[in-house]
C-alpha cells in the first residue's frame, strides 16, 4: 500500500513540469491578447475620434455657407 501512494506521487510529480509550462504559456497567452484589444481599441477610438471630428467639421462649413448664402453678394 505503501507503495502504490509513493507510485501515485511520481506520476503527480512528472506531470508537475508540464503543468507548469502550461501555466506559464497560459499567462504569456493572456499578456498577449491584453495587448492586442488594447491595441484595437485604442485604434476603433482614433479612427471614431477622426471620423467625428470629420464629421463636425463639415457640419459646421454647412452651417456656415447656409448663414452666407443668406447675405446678398455685393457685385
Amino acid at each position: 500500500m505503501t507503495n502504490v501512494s509513493i507510485n501515485e506521487y511520481q506520476g503527480d510529480l512528472h506531470t508537475l513540469p508540464e503543468t507548469i509550462g502550461k501555466l506559464a504559456h497560459y499567462q504569456v497567452e493572456l499578456v498577449k491578447l491584453g495587448i492586442i484589444t488594447a491595441t484595437n481599441f485604442i485604434v476603433f477610438v482614433g479612427t471614431t475620434s477622426i471620423n467625428l471630428a470629420g464629421n463636425v467639421l463639415s457640419s459646421v462649413n454647412q452651417v456656415l455657407q447656409g448663414v452666407l448664402s443668406v447675405f446678398p453678394s455685393k457685385k
